[in-house]
Protein backbone atom coordinates (compact mmCIF):
# COMPACT_ATOMS: atom_id res chain seq x y z
CA UNK A 1 0.00 0.00 0.00
CA UNK A 2 1.74 3.41 -1.59
CA UNK A 3 2.10 5.92 1.37
CA UNK A 4 -0.85 7.95 2.40
CA UNK A 5 -3.80 5.47 1.61
CA UNK A 6 -6.09 4.34 3.57
CA UNK A 7 -7.51 0.83 3.07
CA UNK A 8 -10.75 0.28 1.40
CA UNK A 9 -12.10 -1.55 4.32
CA UNK A 10 -10.80 1.07 6.34
CA UNK A 11 -13.18 3.85 5.32
CA UNK A 12 -15.63 1.31 5.00
CA UNK A 13 -15.42 0.40 8.76
CA UNK A 14 -14.65 4.09 10.51
CA UNK A 15 -17.50 3.89 12.48
CA UNK A 16 -18.63 6.30 14.38
CA UNK A 17 -21.51 8.09 15.50
CA UNK A 18 -20.03 9.65 18.99
CA UNK A 19 -22.90 9.80 21.18
CA UNK A 20 -24.44 12.79 22.71
CA UNK A 21 -23.30 14.37 25.86
CA UNK A 22 -25.29 15.27 28.72
CA UNK A 23 -26.26 19.08 27.94
CA UNK A 24 -24.65 21.38 26.06
CA UNK A 25 -22.15 23.06 27.78
CA UNK A 26 -18.85 22.57 26.07
CA UNK A 27 -16.65 21.57 28.85
CA UNK A 28 -17.75 17.89 28.63
CA UNK A 29 -17.70 15.50 30.67
CA UNK A 30 -15.43 14.49 33.71
CA UNK A 31 -13.05 11.07 34.06
CA UNK A 32 -13.05 11.52 37.65
CA UNK A 33 -10.63 14.25 39.10
CA UNK A 34 -11.24 16.83 40.49
CA UNK A 35 -10.95 20.31 39.13
CA UNK A 36 -10.46 19.53 35.68
CA UNK A 37 -13.46 21.45 34.50
CA UNK A 38 -11.67 24.80 33.85
CA UNK A 39 -8.41 22.98 31.69
CA UNK A 40 -11.15 21.82 29.64
CA UNK A 41 -12.45 25.14 28.72
CA UNK A 42 -8.97 26.26 26.91
CA UNK A 43 -6.33 24.87 25.40
CA UNK A 44 -3.46 24.92 22.54
CA UNK A 45 -3.57 23.02 19.75
CA UNK A 46 -1.66 22.29 16.27
CA UNK A 47 -3.42 21.03 13.25
CA UNK A 48 -1.51 18.94 10.61
CA UNK A 49 -3.86 16.35 9.08
CA UNK A 50 -7.50 16.04 7.93
CA UNK A 51 -10.57 14.63 6.50
CA UNK A 52 -10.12 11.21 9.19
CA UNK A 53 -13.86 12.37 10.66
CA UNK A 54 -15.11 12.26 7.09
CA UNK A 55 -13.93 8.75 7.10
CA UNK A 56 -16.84 8.13 9.66
CA UNK A 57 -19.53 5.01 8.42
CA UNK A 58 -21.53 2.74 9.46
CA UNK A 59 -21.87 0.32 10.76
CA UNK A 60 -21.87 1.79 13.97
CA UNK A 61 -22.08 -1.67 16.32
CA UNK A 62 -18.69 -3.14 15.06
CA UNK A 63 -17.19 -5.26 17.95
CA UNK A 64 -14.59 -6.78 15.91
CA UNK A 65 -11.10 -6.68 17.15
CA UNK A 66 -8.98 -7.46 14.33
CA UNK A 67 -10.55 -4.96 12.45
CA UNK A 68 -10.27 -2.38 15.19
CA UNK A 69 -6.56 -2.81 15.42
CA UNK A 70 -6.40 -2.66 11.35
CA UNK A 71 -8.24 0.66 11.13
CA UNK A 72 -5.74 2.83 13.97
CA UNK A 73 -2.70 1.04 12.52
CA UNK A 74 -4.28 2.68 9.21
CA UNK A 75 -4.96 5.84 10.07
CA UNK A 76 -1.67 5.99 12.19
CA UNK A 77 0.75 4.99 9.49
CA UNK A 78 -0.84 7.51 6.89
CA UNK A 79 -0.47 10.60 9.54
CA UNK A 80 2.98 9.69 10.97
CA UNK A 81 4.82 9.32 7.76
CA UNK A 82 8.10 9.01 7.87
CA UNK A 83 7.90 8.97 11.34
CA UNK A 84 5.87 5.77 11.33
CA UNK A 85 8.83 3.15 11.68
CA UNK A 86 9.20 4.50 15.16
CA UNK A 87 6.35 2.18 15.86
CA UNK A 88 8.19 -0.44 14.68
CA UNK A 89 10.27 -0.86 17.43
CA UNK A 90 7.77 -0.61 20.26
CA UNK A 91 6.90 -4.11 21.39
CA UNK A 92 3.41 -5.34 20.03
CA UNK A 93 0.91 -4.22 22.69
CA UNK A 94 2.51 -1.16 23.00
CA UNK A 95 2.83 -0.79 19.19
CA UNK A 96 -1.44 -1.37 19.44
CA UNK A 97 -1.81 1.18 22.31
CA UNK A 98 0.26 4.17 20.68
CA UNK A 99 -1.98 3.25 17.22
CA UNK A 100 -4.80 3.49 19.26
CA UNK A 101 -4.30 6.72 20.84
CA UNK A 102 -3.07 8.45 17.21
CA UNK A 103 -6.17 7.66 15.43
CA UNK A 104 -7.90 8.98 18.94
CA UNK A 105 -6.30 12.42 18.34
CA UNK A 106 -6.33 12.51 15.02
CA UNK A 107 -10.03 11.94 14.57
CA UNK A 108 -10.54 14.52 17.84
CA UNK A 109 -8.61 17.04 15.59
CA UNK A 110 -10.17 16.54 12.10
CA UNK A 111 -13.44 17.59 14.28
CA UNK A 112 -11.74 20.32 15.49
CA UNK A 113 -10.99 22.22 12.12
CA UNK A 114 -13.63 21.37 10.00
CA UNK A 115 -15.42 24.30 8.67
CA UNK A 116 -18.29 25.79 9.82
CA UNK A 117 -20.01 26.89 13.10
CA UNK A 118 -17.55 27.13 16.44
CA UNK A 119 -20.05 25.48 18.19
CA UNK A 120 -20.61 22.55 15.48
CA UNK A 121 -17.51 22.07 16.27
CA UNK A 122 -17.31 22.15 19.86
CA UNK A 123 -20.22 19.75 20.16
CA UNK A 124 -18.64 17.38 17.99
CA UNK A 125 -16.08 17.84 20.39
CA UNK A 126 -17.91 17.50 23.36
CA UNK A 127 -19.65 14.03 21.76
CA UNK A 128 -16.09 12.49 21.00
CA UNK A 129 -15.16 12.89 24.78
CA UNK A 130 -18.86 11.70 26.38
CA UNK A 131 -17.92 8.79 24.41
CA UNK A 132 -14.44 7.82 25.33
CA UNK A 133 -15.80 8.07 28.59
CA UNK A 134 -18.32 5.65 28.45
CA UNK A 135 -15.84 3.60 27.17
CA UNK A 136 -13.07 4.30 29.15
CA UNK A 137 -15.57 3.81 32.16
CA UNK A 138 -16.16 -0.13 30.99
CA UNK A 139 -19.22 0.31 28.42
CA UNK A 140 -18.50 -1.48 25.27
CA UNK A 141 -18.85 0.55 22.24
CA UNK A 142 -19.05 -0.57 18.69
CA UNK A 143 -16.86 2.15 17.37
CA UNK A 144 -13.22 0.85 16.57
CA UNK A 145 -11.28 3.55 17.91
CA UNK A 146 -13.65 3.45 21.44
CA UNK A 147 -13.26 -0.91 21.21
CA UNK A 148 -9.68 -0.77 21.26
CA UNK A 149 -9.35 2.58 23.77
CA UNK A 150 -11.39 0.61 26.34
CA UNK A 151 -9.29 -2.60 25.86
CA UNK A 152 -6.10 -0.65 26.37
CA UNK A 153 -7.88 1.43 29.70
CA UNK A 154 -8.69 -2.10 31.18
CA UNK A 155 -5.35 -3.11 29.97
CA UNK A 156 -3.49 -0.47 31.97
CA UNK A 157 -5.57 3.27 32.57
CA UNK A 158 -4.41 6.24 30.50
CA UNK A 159 -3.47 9.24 32.16
CA UNK A 160 -6.40 11.67 32.91
CA UNK A 161 -4.92 14.51 32.57
CA UNK A 162 -2.96 13.65 29.40
CA UNK A 163 -6.60 12.80 27.77
CA UNK A 164 -7.88 16.37 29.38
CA UNK A 165 -5.00 18.32 27.71
CA UNK A 166 -5.62 16.90 24.00
CA UNK A 167 -9.27 17.86 24.62
CA UNK A 168 -8.52 21.28 26.22
CA UNK A 169 -5.94 21.75 22.74
CA UNK A 170 -8.65 20.79 20.38
CA UNK A 171 -11.32 23.10 21.40
CA UNK A 172 -8.41 25.59 21.22
CA UNK A 173 -8.25 24.59 17.40
CA UNK A 174 -11.92 24.55 16.86
CA UNK A 175 -12.60 28.56 18.47
CA UNK A 176 -9.03 29.73 17.10
CA UNK A 177 -8.13 28.65 13.33
CA UNK A 178 -4.61 30.16 13.49
CA UNK A 179 -2.09 31.42 16.17
CA UNK A 180 -0.98 34.94 16.00
CA UNK A 181 2.34 35.25 17.08
CA UNK A 182 5.05 32.76 17.15
CA UNK A 183 4.57 32.35 21.15
CA UNK A 184 1.43 31.62 20.71
CA UNK A 185 2.19 28.64 18.43
CA UNK A 186 4.51 27.44 20.59
CA UNK A 187 2.20 27.56 23.21
CA UNK A 188 -0.48 26.09 21.69
CA UNK A 189 1.83 23.01 20.63
CA UNK A 190 3.27 22.15 23.95
CA UNK A 191 0.13 21.91 25.72
CA UNK A 192 -0.74 19.04 22.72
CA UNK A 193 2.63 17.68 22.99
CA UNK A 194 2.24 17.63 27.03
CA UNK A 195 -0.98 15.70 26.53
CA UNK A 196 0.06 13.33 23.79
CA UNK A 197 3.16 12.48 26.06
CA UNK A 198 1.49 11.74 28.88
CA UNK A 199 -1.34 9.95 27.13
CA UNK A 200 1.07 7.34 25.51
CA UNK A 201 3.84 6.98 27.89
CA UNK A 202 1.79 8.07 31.22
CA UNK A 203 3.02 10.39 33.67
CA UNK A 204 5.43 12.15 34.71
CA UNK A 205 6.61 13.73 31.13
CA UNK A 206 9.92 15.08 31.33
CA UNK A 207 10.44 18.55 30.01
CA UNK A 208 12.60 17.52 27.57
CA UNK A 209 10.54 14.94 26.35
CA UNK A 210 7.55 17.56 25.81
CA UNK A 211 9.99 20.10 24.12
CA UNK A 212 11.50 17.24 21.93
CA UNK A 213 7.66 16.10 21.35
CA UNK A 214 6.67 20.12 20.44
CA UNK A 215 9.08 19.59 17.72
CA UNK A 216 8.35 17.08 16.04
CA UNK A 217 4.82 18.34 16.04
CA UNK A 218 6.11 21.69 14.86
CA UNK A 219 8.32 19.49 12.23
CA UNK A 220 4.73 17.26 10.81
CA UNK A 221 3.31 21.08 10.36
CA UNK A 222 5.63 22.16 7.92
CA UNK A 223 6.01 19.27 6.06
CA UNK A 224 1.64 19.49 5.83
CA UNK A 225 2.50 22.91 4.60
CA UNK A 226 1.21 22.54 1.29
CA UNK A 227 -1.86 19.95 2.21
CA UNK A 228 -2.40 22.59 4.77
CA UNK A 229 -2.55 25.39 2.18
CA UNK A 230 -4.50 24.41 -0.30
CA UNK A 231 -6.96 23.86 1.91
CA UNK A 232 -6.81 27.01 2.96
CA UNK A 233 -5.85 26.25 6.32
CA UNK A 234 -2.04 27.14 8.03
CA UNK A 235 -0.41 26.69 11.50
CA UNK A 236 2.13 29.06 10.77
CA UNK A 237 1.66 32.18 12.70
CA UNK A 238 -0.37 35.06 11.12
CA UNK A 239 2.61 37.40 12.17
CA UNK A 240 5.15 35.72 9.58
CA UNK A 241 2.15 34.62 7.14
CA UNK A 242 -1.27 36.76 7.13
CA UNK A 243 -2.33 36.07 4.20
CA UNK A 244 -2.75 32.77 3.08
CA UNK A 245 -6.02 32.68 0.60
CA UNK A 246 -5.89 32.49 -2.50
CA UNK A 247 -2.26 31.82 -2.01
CA UNK A 248 0.57 33.33 -0.22
CA UNK A 249 3.70 35.04 -2.07
CA UNK A 250 6.55 32.47 -2.44
CA UNK A 251 8.98 34.75 -0.74
CA UNK A 252 6.80 34.80 2.65
CA UNK A 253 6.38 31.10 2.36
CA UNK A 254 10.25 30.54 2.24
CA UNK A 255 10.82 33.72 4.98
CA UNK A 256 8.11 31.63 7.38
CA UNK A 257 9.52 28.29 6.67
CA UNK A 258 12.83 29.74 7.52
CA UNK A 259 11.83 31.26 10.42
CA UNK A 260 9.62 28.61 12.26
CA UNK A 261 12.47 25.98 11.24
CA UNK A 262 14.89 27.83 13.00
CA UNK A 263 12.52 28.04 16.53
CA UNK A 264 12.10 24.43 16.16
CA UNK A 265 15.49 23.30 15.30
CA UNK A 266 16.57 23.57 19.78
CA UNK A 267 13.44 21.53 20.33
CA UNK A 268 14.30 18.67 18.40
CA UNK A 269 17.67 19.13 19.68
CA UNK A 270 16.13 18.27 22.94
CA UNK A 271 15.95 14.84 21.37
CA UNK A 272 18.77 13.35 22.62
CA UNK A 273 17.83 14.00 26.38
CA UNK A 274 13.95 12.91 25.80
CA UNK A 275 15.56 9.86 24.27
CA UNK A 276 17.50 8.87 27.94
CA UNK A 277 14.18 9.91 29.43
CA UNK A 278 11.09 8.36 27.79
CA UNK A 279 10.62 4.49 29.87
CA UNK A 280 12.39 2.30 28.68
CA UNK A 281 9.64 0.82 25.93
CA UNK A 282 9.79 4.26 24.34
CA UNK A 283 13.70 4.85 24.44
CA UNK A 284 14.10 3.39 20.79
CA UNK A 285 11.43 4.41 18.75
CA UNK A 286 12.52 7.94 20.62
CA UNK A 287 16.59 7.16 19.54
CA UNK A 288 14.63 6.89 15.67
CA UNK A 289 12.52 10.01 15.85
CA UNK A 290 15.61 12.13 17.07
CA UNK A 291 17.46 10.83 13.69
CA UNK A 292 14.63 10.84 11.56
CA UNK A 293 13.68 14.35 12.70
CA UNK A 294 16.90 16.00 12.49
CA UNK A 295 17.44 14.60 8.63
CA UNK A 296 13.98 16.19 7.54
CA UNK A 297 14.50 19.55 9.46
CA UNK A 298 17.47 20.12 7.03
CA UNK A 299 15.50 19.26 3.51
CA UNK A 300 12.91 21.39 5.05
CA UNK A 301 15.27 24.07 5.59
CA UNK A 302 17.63 23.64 2.06
CA UNK A 303 13.71 23.47 0.07
CA UNK A 304 12.53 26.78 1.35
CA UNK A 305 9.40 27.97 -0.43
CA UNK A 306 9.19 24.76 -2.54
CA UNK A 307 8.40 22.90 0.66
CA UNK A 308 4.50 23.66 -0.04
CA UNK A 309 4.50 22.28 -3.38
CA UNK A 310 7.17 18.80 -2.93
CA UNK A 311 7.43 18.35 1.12
CA UNK A 312 10.59 16.21 1.14
CA UNK A 313 10.79 12.49 2.18
CA UNK A 314 13.18 9.95 3.49
CA UNK A 315 13.35 7.25 1.03
CA UNK A 316 13.00 3.51 2.01
CA UNK A 317 16.64 2.56 2.48
CA UNK A 318 17.22 5.86 4.41
CA UNK A 319 14.20 4.43 6.76
CA UNK A 320 15.18 1.51 6.85
CA UNK A 321 19.33 2.46 8.14
CA UNK A 322 17.57 4.66 10.48
CA UNK A 323 15.41 1.90 12.34
CA UNK A 324 18.54 -0.40 12.19
CA UNK A 325 20.51 1.98 13.83
CA UNK A 326 18.29 2.72 16.67
CA UNK A 327 16.78 -0.94 17.12
CA UNK A 328 20.73 -2.04 17.39
CA UNK A 329 22.86 1.01 18.28
CA UNK A 330 24.07 1.65 22.19
CA UNK A 331 21.46 3.94 24.23
CA UNK A 332 23.12 6.18 27.13
CA UNK A 333 20.96 5.59 30.63
CA UNK A 334 19.26 8.54 31.99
Amino acid sequence: MKAGEVRPETAATFAAGPREPPGDAPGGGDRGGEGREEGRRDGLAPSAHGRFAELAAPPREDFDPGRAVALCADLCRVALGDFAPALLLLPATERRRAQAVAAFALTLFDFARQRGADGARLAQINRWEFTLEAALSGERIGQPIFLRLGEEQRRRPFSGDGLDALFAAARMRATVARPATPEEATRRRSQLARGLALTLAGDPASEATVEFASGLLGLQTLLSLGAELAGGRCQLPESELPRVLPSPPPELVAAAVAAESQRLQPLLLRGGRAAREVPLTFRRPAAFLVLASSRLLARVEAVGAELARRPPRLGPWTRLGLVARSRWGRLGTS
